[in-house]
This record gives C-alpha cells, sequence and structure tokens, in this order.
C-alpha cells in the first residue's frame, strides 16, 4: 500500500511542476531557478520509481519519452483537419471579404479573428475527462499519425487541463520552434559535432515524428493553440474560444485580435509584418476567420479547406545581388561552413555583405558559384541564406566550388562523414575547434578528467597555455593556479586527473580525439580489434573496414587521420607525454581459433553477443564485415551479402555447429579454405 505522505507529496509536486510550467512557457516568468526546478522533477521521479502505483497519465515525468516505436500508429480526424487557402496581395484578401460580405449578409462589416501564421506542424491534440489521451499530425487531414507519446513530452502541453474542462475536447495548434529555442538547440548540436538545423519549420517537423520520444523530450519544442475540432458548449466565438482555451491551461497566442470589417484587418497585418522579427517564432503571414461560430457555419466548407478563413501570406523577403566569392569558416566542432560573400544588398530590413550556403549538398543543389546573380532572402528571417542561383549574365560562369582536402585554418586533413552532409577537419589541435577539442577530451566518454570543463578549456586556450592537447600534460599547478577560480587546491587535483588519464585503454583514447565518425561504440569495436594503437595507425584500409561498425568511407578517414602529418603528429606528441594506450582484444593462450579473424552472418540460435564471446575466450577477433583478411564465416539461415562475399574470396564457411566443435576442441592449426 502506498503511504498516504508519498501520495500527498507526489500531488503536491506534480501541481507545483504544472505551475512553473505554466508560468514559463504562457507567461514567459519564473520564480524558481532552473536546478530548483529540476530538483522537484528528480524528486518527483524517485517517488513515483519507488511506488509505481504513484505514476498517472497526467504525470510530469511522462516528458522524459519512452522506448522507441517500430511505427507511427494511424488517427482518424472527424472532422478532417483542413489547410487553409491562400491570399498574397491585399487586392485578394480584399475580394475575399467581399465573397464574405455578399454571403453572410449582415448590415454592419464581420468581425475577424485575426491570428499571426506560425510556420511549424500541425497538430491535435485528444482530452477525455481532461486528461491528453491521444495526439496526432494533420496528414492528409483525415488520417495522420499518432505521436501521442512524443507530445506527451512538450512542457507547453497540459497532460492535465485545469479547471473544469469537458468530457471530450479535441484542440488543435501547431508545434513550433521558439527563436530562441531554436538557437540554443543549434548551439548545442554544434558542440556535440552534429549538423546544426537547417530551419526551425523542417527541425520541429522531424523533432516530433521521431520513433523513440527521448530524442524528442531533448528538443525544446512548443505548442500553440488555434482551434478545437468543434465548438464547445457555451462558446459562440473566436475570442471566447481563446479565452475558454487559456482557462483550461492551454497556450494560445498573445498575438490574436478581433478586426471589424477590411480595414481594420489590413491595419493588422501591416503591424504584424512590422513585428515579425520582433515575434519569438517565425511567422509567414496572418490567418483571418469569421469571429462568430454561426457565420462560420454558414459559410461551410469545400473539398480542402474552410470558406470561412484564409492565410494572407507576407510577401517574401528576397533580393538580387551578385556573389563574389565562396569562403569556408572552421566552427568550434570542426565543421566547415560554406559561405557567400555578396555584393551589399539590403533585404528584410537589414544590409546583408553574406550568406550561409549551409554545406556540400545544398551548395550544389542551389548551384551558386562566384560571379553568378543570386536570390538572397534571410531565413527564418534571421540568417541570410542564398535561395538559388540565376547563373552569370555577363559570360561564362566559373568552377563549381570544391570542398578542400586540408583544413583552412590548420592545414589538417578534412573528411566527410558517411551519410553526412558536413565536412569537419579531423585536426583536435586545430586553433577554430581546440576549446570543443580540449573539453571533449575530458568528457565522461572519452578520458574521463574531473575538473576539464568548458569554462576551463576556454581559459587555457585563451590564455595560450594550451595549443595542442597534449600541451595539457606539460601544464603546472603554478600555471593552472593562476587561473580564474582554480586555486591551489583545484590545481592539485585536476594534476592528479591528468596524471590518471595517461593509463587510458585505446577506447577512450580514440573517443577523446574527436574523429568524425567515432563515438565510444565504433572506439570499442576497433579496441577490441587491434593490440595497441601503433598496431592501428600502421593498418591499411581494407584491415580497418573488417572491424565492425567501420564501412569504407570512416576506414579511408581512419587512415588519412593516422597518416596525415598534422593528425598523426598529435598523436605521437600524446605518445610522448606518456600514453601507450592498449587495446582489449580478449582471449590469452592458444585455443582452437586463435589468432583468427570470424564474422557471423544470418541466424543462429545463439545471441550474437553470446557467439562472439565464445569466440573471443578462444583466442578469435570478432569482425562485422568479409574481407580478405577474414578466416572463417559462420554462416546461418538468410545469410546475404557476407556469406557471397566469403566464397568469391575463397573463405571458410561453417555453421553454427562446427563453429561449437571448433571452440570447444583441442588446439590445432590454423583451418585451410
Amino acid at each position: 500500500m502506498i503511504p498516504e505522505d508519498a501520495r500527498t507529496e507526489a500531488g503536491r509536486l506534480r501541481e507545483l511542476i504544472r505551475h512553473h510550467n505554466r508560468l514559463y512557457y504562457a507567461e514567459n516568468r519564473t520564480e524558481i531557478t532552473d536546478g530548483e526546478y529540476d530538483a522537484l522533477m528528480r524528486r518527483l521521479v524517485e517517488l513515483e520509481k519507488l511506488w509505481p502505483g504513484l505514476k498517472a497519465d497526467d504525470s510530469p515525468t511522462l516528458r522524459v519519452g519512452s522506448e522507441p516505436l517500430s511505427q507511427f500508429p494511424a488517427i482518424v480526424w472527424d472532422p478532417p483537419m483542413l489547410s487553409l487557402d491562400n491570399v498574397f496581395s491585399e487586392e485578394q484578401f480584399r475580394e475575399w471579404d467581399r465573397r464574405i460580405a455578399r454571403e453572410v449578409q449582415t448590415e454592419s462589416p464581420p468581425v475577424y479573428s485575426v491570428e499571426p501564421k506560425l510556420d511549424g506542424l500541425a497538430v491535435a491534440l485528444v482530452y477525455r475527462e481532461g486528461i491528453l489521451e491521444r495526439a496526432g499530425t494533420r496528414g492528409d487531414g483525415r488520417e495522420g499519425e499518432d505521436v501521442t507519446p512524443n507530445v506527451r513530452t512538450l512542457r507547453t502541453v497540459p497532460l492535465k487541463l485545469r479547471g473544469k474542462p469537458p468530457g471530450s475536447l479535441v484542440v488543435r495548434g501547431e508545434v513550433i520552434f521558439r527563436r530562441d529555442d531554436f538557437q540554443d538547440l543549434n548551439r548545442k548540436r554544434e558542440k556535440e559535432g552534429l549538423e546544426p538545423f537547417v530551419n526551425p519549420r523542417n527541425a520541429a517537423s522531424g523533432s516530433l515524428r521521431q520513433l523513440d520520444s527521448r530524442i524528442t523530450a531533448g528538443r525544446p519544442l512548443s505548442f500553440i493553440a488555434y482551434g478545437t475540432a468543434e465548438w464547445p458548449d457555451g462558446i459562440d466565438s473566436m475570442r471566447s474560444l481563446f479565452r475558454y482555451l487559456d482557462r483550461l491551461g492551454i497556450p494560445v497566442n498573445p498575438w490574436n485580435e478581433a478586426c471589424t470589417g477590411a480595414e481594420e484587418v489590413c491595419g493588422a497585418y501591416r503591424r504584424l509584418a512590422e513585428e515579425r522579427d520582433r515575434l519569438p517564432w517565425d511567422i509567414d503571414g496572418v490567418v483571418v476567420k469569421l469571429d462568430r461560430a454561426d457565420m462560420q457555419g454558414r459559410m461551410g466548407v469545400v473539398s480542402r479547406f474552410p470558406r470561412w478563413a484564409t492565410a494572407w501570406k507576407f510577401r517574401a523577403e528576397e533580393a538580387v545581388t551578385k556573389l563574389l566569392d565562396i569562403e569556408l569558416q572552421v566552427g568550434r566542432t570542426g565543421r566547415l561552413t560554406p559561405v557567400a560573400r555578396l555584393e551589399p544588398v539590403f533585404v528584410g530590413g537589414v544590409t546583408v555583405s553574406s550568406a550561409t550556403l549551409h554545406n556540400e549538398d545544398e551548395l550544389r543543389r542551389k548551384d551558386a558559384r562566384p560571379g553568378d546573380t543570386v536570390i538572397v532572402r534571410r531565413a527564418g528571417d534571421v540568417i541570410p541564406e542564398v535561395v538559388r542561383s540565376l547563373g552569370n549574365p555577363e559570360g561564362e560562369r566559373s568552377v563549381p566550388f570544391r570542398f578542400p582536402a586540408s583544413c583552412p585554418v590548420c592545414g589538417g586533413p578534412v573528411a566527410r562523414e558517411e551519410n553526412e552532409a558536413a565536412h569537419r577537419c579531423m585536426n583536435p589541435s586545430c586553433p577554430a575547434r581546440l576549446r570543443e577539442s580540449l573539453f571533449h577530451w575530458g568528457s565522461r566518454d572519452a578520458l574521463d578528467i574531473e575538473g576539464l570543463g568548458g569554462k576551463l578549456s576556454e581559459q587555457l586556450v585563451e590564455t595560450g597555455l594550451v595549443r595542442d592537447v597534449s600541451d595539457l600534460y606539460s601544464l603546472s599547478e603554478e600555471q593552472l593556479s593562476l587561473l580564474e577560480r582554480m586555486g591551489e587546491k583545484s590545481a592539485g587535483s585536476l594534476i592528479v586527473q591528468l596524471e590518471r588519464s595517461r593509463k587510458a585503454g585505446l577506447q577512450r583514447f580514440l573517443t577523446g580525439l574527436g574523429i568524425p565518425g567515432i563515438g565510444r561504440t565504433v572506439a570499442g569495436f576497433l579496441a577490441e580489434s587491434f593490440q595497441g594503437i601503433r598496431e592501428m595507425m600502421e593498418a591499411d584500409e581494407e584491415t580497418l573496414t573488417g572491424v565492425e561498425g567501420v564501412g569504407p568511407v570512416l576506414a579511408e578517414s581512419l587512415h588519412r587521420f593516422f597518416h596525415d602529418p598534422v593528425t598523426r603528429g598529435v598523436v605521437e606528441r600524446l605518445l610522448e607525454a606518456g600514453f601507450d594506450p592498449a587495446g582489449s582484444v580478449p582471449g590469452e593462450g592458444a585455443g582452437a581459433l586463435e589468432g583468427l579473424t570470424i564474422v557471423f552472418t544470418g541466424s543462429i540460435s545463439l545471441p550474437r553477443s553470446a557467439a562472439r564471446t565464445i569466440a573471443e575466450k578462444c583466442g578469435a577477433r570478432v569482425t562485422g564485415s568479409v574481407s580478405s583478411n577474414t578466416d572463417i564465416v559462420v554462416a546461418g539461415p538468410g545469410s546475404g551479402s557476407k556469406l557471397e562475399q566469403a566464397r568469391r574470396l575463397g573463405i571458410r564457411v561453417i555453421d553454427e555447429e562446427e563453429f561449437l566443435e571448433l571452440a570447444k576442441g583441442t588446439e590445432g592449426s590454423r583451418p585451410s579454405p
């Protein structure tokens, strides 16, 4: 039985968390610090783990996400979630207004609800007895995707409505990124070495449609309501509907306003067009709706659009100018971003002389070249970007821009990861990325150096004490103690941590180097495949490709990293500083499979991890790919390309039973094909 004091505390915590969520997301103010908020959430999680019966369908702890789905179930909308018809000029809007006036036949001009048109993903929330039951995307209007686990992670979506909600309510709205949240998310992604998102709308759509809701939980999405599927009892206008939703705790847009007649609507449109750069989220126009429920009913709908509403789009903020040159910027994670240098042009309220071209794929798609005339706009009304090229009207076009093989800052090798659009400098000591490299080197997954955080890394670079990762190991307590917030005790502790890190194994060492594509998992596979760093540095691409998790592109990058003078020099200096990272190749002593390289393919009765353990205990090395260095392929039913590759190369193929016999057999010589 759950103790009454635990039940009472959990209820109090839920109400406190809901209260602070509403203050932060609906009223843009706070009463407690982030740390205090996190403490409330941690305590609630702790109580619900201790007493599972406390967990309710409206608990804020559901916002952390759940296990991944294999696919999204369908969700059916009745009535359908319709799109909006568009107008693009004042003349078109006034014609729409005249049609409304003719059909509703009122003596005075109709009252309209004018709302900012948010640029996000349309979503509906289904509440039963005030509790969020389901949520889904619009889809084709009649059938969408059920994204309930993801929507539960949004702090702006109430899991339980306030006051006295109806038995059933379907709320429709938009999932968006606030501008500040979007910029913070991109800064975080760049620090983690990930590709930043290009624009908030696509990022919001992709973030909400993750099969793993834990990913959605890590992205600061917001929900803004714009209506309901059906009019609630006693509600007869958009104005009263917004007040009603706000009382229930559902966020609505504070810039919504009621306008009488076309003149007031035009004034509201102009005000929002002027204010759009200062709004907290992107808008691409205004939505104009008949305010009264009875008038909406008289106008009705057509197959795809309501006849009582229209979207009046803003004129695109674009300009034409000349692309003078394309340069590369190297970010803190080593990411190379192509930047267009432009003849200055006024667009979106500012003079623009440079614009992002994002990455190689975008550059090729737009086919922008120095000397071209290009169209420029402010993406999301903030970041200037080149939309497309109009070619070179003055004559022959220049050759397409190509990414260099070497970093323009440090001369280190540049690589593009498989299935990624970004090119990155691979040199962890590149001046453009040194601060982040130091922070990554000391992170928990890498060398786990307590005290080597972002602030200290920044100070070490700014003071010139560290110009290379290996310089960490020549620092003295005296040098460190002179830094801000260090002192003798902290300096001494860091020296101890640095000394301990010299004993790191190959997995941590490789992770710390920050080679694009080499995270902790792949570093672990490499550490299992090589006795030490020297063996790995001398391995050819074919050998590297034989390692699980390493494909041809990554093998080429690794080979370049260890053979390029700049990046090899970084490793050599670390070895001179006292590192000698050894691999974790298991299997001591001679065995029936000693020294052999084995690949498993197809279905076998043993769990793959168990088969791997057996092989390694017998002295074998297990890899994920077949190459000329493979000695045995253990093939089960359903084997595909790996089995075909083995046969082409003349590699011995055995079944699971024969593998187990070899594993428990006596010492033997190397099997022949």
